[in-house]
């Protein structure tokens, strides 16, 4: 899973990585941090304390916390969808 690419892809934005780096940057960051928030009212406290484990980990990438949350919510790829969803909603209603 690639947030920025499916940023990139789905919301149809145009130019060059380069100059859209920025932009899908700030929007996957804030679609990162919705999926965690949203997955700590799913997982159990063990798994929480599994998570935590991995985020304390200074070589733990944005990818292994995803696929870690994959690995335990059999829902996820719907949470993802729906938080990625809000986040466009909440944009397109300020704009």
């Amino acid at each position: 899973m690639n947030l920025s690419k499916d940023i990139i892809k789905e919301w149809n934005m145009k130019g060059s990585e380069a100059q859209l780096a920025p932009e899908v940057l700030a929007l996957g960051k804030t679609i990162y941090q919705a999926i965690l928030v949203r997955s700590l009212d799913i997982l159990n406290e063990k798994e929480e304390e599994a998570l935590d484990a991995l985020l304390d980990t200074d070589a733990t990438t944005t990818e292994d916390v995803l696929k870690f949350l994959k690995s335990k919510i059999p829902t996820f790829d719907v949470l993802v969808k729906e938080e990625r969803e809000k986040i466009k909603g909440g944009l397109v209603m300020s704009a």
